[in-house]
């Protein structure tokens, strides 16, 4: 699939170094707003009853992908319970259920468009859509309100969002019923219910904390759809072309195809991912309506940066960091994002690396099955450490009172 620009441009836009064609496809923000306002209210509901059931011992929002020594396993509590309770019986059924488009040969498709193209999929991960995603406005209210990046603890958290992803895409088991993948993403959905939930406790208790009017509900459906958005669509559609990959038709919707179902795990409405097409319109629609990069969006994308120079397992300097943020972001967007503008080396060591990168994956096919095994190798190195049982998850965040 060719998503180079053709030369004429009926109506053009251009938001984040990604220019496109607007359509009838396309929403605008009037249409968008009323995603601000729902949310899913079924995790909410089933949250009160698990705690009810099992009461937290803390205030604080923990890391969803494990618990720790004297932590309730929500998960674990969601399951033994279902059967008893109706709430619980409703969000375990749903999550039990597969959907009707869901083709497990294509999921396991798109787990392997991430093995081909490992390096510059993490790469677009961070730099594209964690940082650039920093650039949504109504979004980082959210996230500097619960110090999910505050600059003591945006190492971890950028671990326990790898680890998410990779446990996703690991394998098609772990992502069927009962996989870790699967596990990690219910509990997502059940983290999400809890930071929602108290953002709006402590709205109600000290009136302007949190502007539900001018924001939206905390964790609502447009931002829910806005970061499946980002995992999906804005990888295929801005950061692997801005690295010179150009994915097939079919490797489109095969990828695309595996956040759907990630998303619907996750409780977000995910109708608009049908097609390519539909899911572009989207991505670019919440573009135009979210991305307006204001003061807590460069504190927060340049606490990204600072948390990853120099850090393992990659170990490059931030000069190198920045200038990927500015190769898969656009220079105008990278400095609204109040990211200092890269010198030329360290945007040819981006280029080289870049190149590497382009070889290995358009190589990958006619590797020999050994070579194929010591890149997933690699990748398995890359990746969190903690996926892989060297240390524990700790806590998330604090307690955001």
């Amino acid at each position: 699939m060719d998503y180079r620009y053709p030369f004429f441009f009926k109506d053009s836009r251009i938001i984040g170094g990604h220019r496109f064609n607007w359509t009838s496809g396309h929403k605008t923000t009037e249409e968008l707003d009323h995603y601000l306002y729902s949310y899913d209210k079924l995790a909410t509901d089933a949250l009160d009853r698990l705690d009810l059931i099992s009461p937290p011992t803390t205030k604080g929002w923990k890391c969803p992908h494990g618990s720790g020594p004297g932590e309730r396993d929500i998960y674990e509590l969601l399951k033994n319970h279902a059967n008893s309770d109706e709430i619980l019986g409703q969000l375990w059924e749903e999550v039990s259920s597969i959907p009707e488009w869901v083709d497990w040969d294509q999921i396991q498709r798109g787990q392997q468009v991430v093995y081909r193209f490992s390096g510059q999929i993490l790469f677009g991960l961070m730099y594209k859509s964690l940082l650039g995603g920093m650039g949504a406005y109504r979004i980082v209210e959210t996230l500097s309100r619960t110090g999910g990046f505050g600059i003591n603890v945006t190492r971890r958290r950028l671990l326990e969002t790898l680890q998410h992803f990779m446990e996703v895409v690991d394998d098609l088991d772990a992502i069927k019923p009962g996989g870790k993948g699967y596990v990690s993403s219910v509990r997502v959905r059940l983290l999400h219910a809890s930071v929602r939930r108290r953002l709006m406790q402590l709205e109600h208790q000290n009136p302007g904390y949190f502007d539900m009017e001018k924001w939206g509900v905390p964790i609502n459906d447009l931002h829910t759809i806005a970061t499946i958005s980002a995992y999906s669509a804005a990888i295929v559609y801005m950061a692997l072309p801005r690295q010179g990959i150009y994915l097939s038709e079919q490797q489109t919707a095969d990828y695309l195809a595996l956040w759907r179902y990630v998303g619907y795990l996750l409780g977000t409405p995910v109708d608009w991912m049908a097609t390519s097409q539909q899911a572009k319109a989207m991505l670019e629609s919440i573009a135009v309506s979210e991305v307006a990069p204001s003061a807590n969006s460069q504190i927060l994308a340049n606490n990204i940066l600072t948390a990853e120079a120099r850090a393992p397992p990659l170990n490059m300097p931030r000069e190198v960091l920045a200038a990927h943020a500015y190769r898969l972001n656009g220079d105008e967007f990278a400095s609204a994002l109040g990211i200092e503008k890269p010198d030329l080396r360290s945007r040819l060591v981006v280029w080289m690396q870049c190149t590497v990168l382009f070889f290995i994956s358009y190589s990958y096919p006619w590797m020999p099955t050994h070579m194929q095994k010591r890149q997933e190798q690699v990748r398995i190195h890359l990746s969190p450490p903690y996926i892989h049982g060297q240390y524990e998850p700790e806590s998330l965040v604090a307690d955001a009172a």
